[in-house]
């Protein structure tokens, strides 16, 4: 392993600096994914991202997470998003009734795998 010592004006921050060095080294196929995370200290989501364009549409799906709220809170967030409103088990075993399903379950599963 080489090292690089690389002197830098104060406003640049050397997570960034590490960062975009990361990116490019794995973009080009010079790094592996896991030794471009290592590098630059980031996990594998915060690497893709900042190698993504601006106006790159997975820039919405794979944003960084906010290490401060929790997982809880993060899906509390993406039910409210979705206006997802819970399972409705009484929808649900009427629509079994109306299916009227006679065959056994065990036959129905074995047909998936043909």
């Amino acid at each position: 392993m080489k090292t690089l010592t690389i002197n830098l004006p104060e406003e640049f921050e050397r997570k960034e600096v590490l960062l975009s060095i990361a990116g490019q080294l794995y973009q080009q196929g010079a790094l592996s994914a896991r030794q471009a995370t290592d590098l630059a200290g980031v996990t594998m989501n915060e690497l893709i991202y900042s190698t993504l364009s601006e106006d790159d549409p997975l820039k919405e799906y794979i944003k960084p997470v906010d290490q401060n709220r929790s997982v809880e809170d993060m899906i509390e967030a993406q039910i409210k998003k979705q206006g997802y409103k819970g399972f409705d088990k009484e929808r649900f075993d009427k629509f079994v009734k109306d299916l009227d399903i006679k065959e056994p379950f065990e036959l129905l599963i074995s047909q998936l795998t043909k």
